[in-house]
């Protein structure tokens, strides 16, 4: 919303503008017969934002719920194992492993030995199933939860969140299993 009104009390006198289009000078030649220079500035307003149709409504084509496996790179596959059963429960689609692109020595990650992350991309009614989880059940749950920030998303229109692992144990699928 734009403010357009401007209050003026009685006996307000505006203080006196300078003029809008500046004069050339008649003391250079160079500057004789010449336009005036126009005023600074557009001549319309943009809009602030554009209006909301039913043609220009964001679409989302695809979740991708990815986890990196800490204790996989030292430990075994084991923590592996247990995190792509959680992603697989959670989004009801088979998880993919991928080994190390690069190594990192301080990590103790060697290039293309071991598998550290689990991946599951959602599309169609199983992206439409987790989304619905995810907003309806498992966020108002988080407590001081400020939302998800401004500056998650990209200029190409991708969303990153994280969530921590107590945000997670929140789904109804892992929340089963913490009950027995």
């Amino acid at each position: 919303m734009t403010l357009c009104y401007q209050h003026n009390p009685p006996g307000f006198r505006p203080p006196s503008k300078a003029p809008r289009l500046r004069d050339w000078g008649e003391e250079s030649p160079y500057h004789k017969n010449r336009q005036l220079r126009g005023p600074r500035g557009g001549d319309v307003l943009r809009l602030l934002r554009k209006p909301i149709t039913f043609r220009n409504i964001p679409m989302i084509e695809k979740v991708t719920v990815h986890s990196y496996v800490k204790g996989a790179v030292h430990s075994g596959s084991a923590y592996l194992h247990v995190a792509g059963m959680v992603v697989q429960a959670i989004t009801n689609v088979r998880v993919q492993t991928h080994k190390v692109r690069t190594g990192e020595a301080g990590w103790g990650l060697v290039k293309g030995k071991q598998s550290v992350s689990v991946t599951a991309e959602l599309k169609g009614e199983d992206m439409y199933h987790f989304l619905a989880k995810l907003v309806d059940i498992v966020m108002p749950r988080i407590k001081d939860w400020n939302g998800v920030r401004a500056t998650t998303g990209d200029s190409s229109g991708n969303l990153t969140l994280g969530l921590d692992p107590e945000v997670v144990g929140g789904f109804p699928e892992i929340e089963v299993n913490y009950d027995s």
